[in-house]
């Protein structure tokens, strides 16, 4: 660092305006602007000696036109302690800025990655869900089938369904042809009497005990 230009006005608005010049009219860099108290502002500067003159110079003359110049003051070469001393409370806002920074990228960080993880947890556990599901319904059905299989045959309902259909056999044949006919329409509405008139007694009663044990 060559030099450091001081400018000190009064109100921020001076300052501002003493911040712009300087920077547009030399190759200078804007070290600080602190406020000191009672409105009054430094503006800090700094680059080589030349360029920090004539920076200073246009500040001051651009500044006193609003009529709020206090003082300014240039440091050819400033020595390496003062400016140590001087720039130290900046390089630590720097390095706070900025482990600042990469604290909040790893916290975001790891929150996508949490996030991301749960994501992954509650597939893997819908799709073991989902497997034990289908599982269960088919062992349910296999178990179901196998009951079915394993039931036992009741004799006595089959020789009952038996006898009843004989009975009713017997019956049938109590009744007339004309009887018999009106009976299998009733049972199936779509045969016609021409169906009909082709059979013989034996016939329309086999068709009968057919419908009945079709409507069963």
């Amino acid at each position: 660092m060559n030099a450091i230009g001081l400018v000190e006005v009064i109100g921020y608005v001076a300052a501002i305006e003493a911040c712009d010049t300087c920077v547009k009219s030399a190759n200078v860099n804007l070290v600080s602007l602190d406020k000191v108290g009672s409105g009054i502002v430094t503006l800090t500067i700094s680059g080589d000696v030349g360029a920090v003159k004539s920076a200073v110079e246009a500040a001051e003359v651009s500044v006193e036109r609003i009529g709020t110049l206090r003082s300014t003051h240039v440091i050819p070469r400033m020595n390496k302690e003062v400016a140590e001393v001087l720039f130290k409370k900046e390089d630590k806002k720097e390095i706070k800025e900025e482990v600042d920074i990469k604290s909040e990228v790893k916290e975001a960080l790891l929150t996508e990655v949490s996030s991301l993880e749960q994501e992954q947890l509650n597939i893997n556990e819908d799709s073991n869900i989902k497997a034990n599901s289908e599982i269960l319904e088919d062992n349910t059905i296999e178990v179901n089938h196998i009951e079915e299989i394993d039931k036992p045959v009741d004799l006595d309902e089959i020789i009952e369904k038996e006898e009843n259909t004989n009975s009713d056999k017997d019956d049938l044949s109590k009744k007339s042809v004309k009887e018999l006919k009106a009976y299998i329409k009733k049972l199936n509405s779509s045969l016609t009497n021409k169906d009909l008139n082709s059979l013989k007694k034996e016939e329309l009663i086999d068709l009968i005990n057919k419908l009945i044990r079709e409507d069963r």
